[in-house]
């Protein structure tokens, strides 16, 4: 596989958008000034890397775990009809050595042996790897680029899944049983089965509709059954889709900023970057309105009663800054006088409300969900529910929305970020992409 060349010498950086040049890996700091909570006293880098892998770098000298996250643009929505849960297969495989560390799964055991631990998620459009390890090296001196901790180490063995993975025979079945056991996990689970059936009921044109967790059977029996070589399938959909310009990465340590972008610029500069574009599903719809106004009723595996209510709802990808949802979904939710909640409460129907909307992909509309937690009595009378939900409906779409809800949000917003206490670290780097 092409590399890029790299020298493990760096320069010094600057603020701003400025560009260091090792020999031949160019990094670009984006910025290292970004806004935080009054309480955070980490510091923050963002920088780009030749390749095109952008990476956030954080400093934080108290934290005694040092982590890292990197996602990558592709998840289930990319799996091959036939062969549902390839991405997740590959999400799995990937952990199970390199080229340059090829015995398997010693990254795992190296960070056993350093007090850390890995994990990693697949969903619709991406997939999410990250790990945690001990923040100090083991003179318990302050870490460096001369005195490391067990991070940079990590970091080696990390960036080496996106380089040159080997996706070892020998573990094929193996971890394929492991999709099938959390598959299995998954049809003892409420949550899963009720979205699954969403999945189902959806437009079969589009990859929301797909079985994305996958089993044994779909991954391996049947395909291999059809002459297909599934081993040769998941390196080809790592191939296809894992490339540096759709990757970020979030690398948290007590390291000065310097050290940790010496480290990333070194070690992820060999990320090949084949100028894949953003993967988007314009055309078709989630739901077509041939696929609305239905209503289905699910026995539950749990002693639990709930009404759940689906709207196709606006693309929010580019309204980041104005979050419409967020004032429709606070109106709705509410709990106080004049409520929906209030009123079925009374009534003794529920005994909880939440609303919100959730994205499905880019460049598709999105999913609009009202959850209801209802009493035996309110099961009775969910029709009436239902009907008191629209009429709601309707009362809010006869005013314009208000301007003193909106800065009661603003100002609501202003204090939980403000006042945002620190989240531990592979909790932070994982989901702050």
């Amino acid at each position: 596989m092409p590399h890029a060349q790299h020298d493990d010498e760096d320069t010094n950086t600057a603020a701003g958008d400025s560009s260091i040049t090792m020999t031949s890996v160019p990094v670009t700091v984006v910025t290292d000034s970004l806004e935080k909570p009054s309480l955070d006293d980490r510091d923050y880098r963002v920088i780009r890397l030749g390749n095109e892998l952008e990476a956030l770098l954080v400093h934080d000298p108290e934290t005694d775990k040092a982590s890292a996250a990197l996602d990558v643009n592709v998840g289930n929505f990319s799996d091959e009809s036939d062969i549902p849960g390839m991405a997740h297969a590959v999400e799995h495989l990937l952990f199970m050595g390199t080229k340059k560390f090829p015995i398997e799964n010693e990254y795992g055991q190296y960070l056993s042996a350093n007090s850390g631990s890995s994990n990693a998620y697949t969903g619709p459009t991406s997939t999410n790897y990250f790990f945690d390890i001990s923040a100090k090296p083991d003179n318990d001196q302050d870490p460096s680029d001369t005195n490391p901790s067990p991070l940079r180490e990590a970091l080696d063995r990390f960036a080496q899944f996106f380089i040159e993975p080997l996706f070892l025979p020998e573990t094929l079945d193996r971890e394929l049983k492991a999709v099938d056991s959390e598959n299995k996990k998954n049809l003892q689970n409420d949550t899963w089965r009720l979205h699954q059936l969403e999945k189902s009921l959806s437009n079969p044109n589009h990859p929301f509709c797909h079985f994305s967790t996958g089993n044994f059977e779909v991954l391996k029996t049947l395909p291999e059954a059809r002459g297909i070589n599934v081993r040769d399938k998941f390196i080809e959909f790592h191939d296809r889709h894992y490339s540096a310009n759709r990757m970020k990465l979030v690398v948290l340590g007590r390291e000065p900023l310097d050290v940790l972008q010496k480290w990333v610029s070194e070690l992820f500069s060999l990320v090949v970057n084949k100028n894949l574009p953003p993967n988007r599903w314009p055309g078709e719809l989630p739901f077509r309105e041939t696929d609305l106004g239905m209503q289905c009723f699910a026995k539950p595996v749990m002693d639990s009663r709930e009404l759940n209510l689906y709207f196709p709802f606006i693309d929010e990808e580019l309204m980041f800054a104005t979050q419409p949802s967020r004032y429709i979904s606070h109106l709705i939710g509410h709990e106080g006088p004049g409520s929906i909640m209030s009123y079925i409460k009374s009534k003794g129907w529920a005994n909880g409300l939440s609303a919100g909307a959730y994205p499905v992909c880019p460049g598709t509309p999105g999913i609009f969900d009202v959850q209801v937690r209802l009493t035996e009595e309110g099961l009775k009378n969910y029709p009436e529910i239902v009907k008191i939900f629209f009429q709601y409906i309707a009362l809010l779409r006869e005013s314009p929305p208000q301007e003193w809800i909106f800065q009661e949000q603003k100002g609501m917003a202003d204090v939980d970020f403000k006042f945002k206490q620190k989240t531990p670290a592979s909790r932070f780097t994982s989901r702050i992409m």
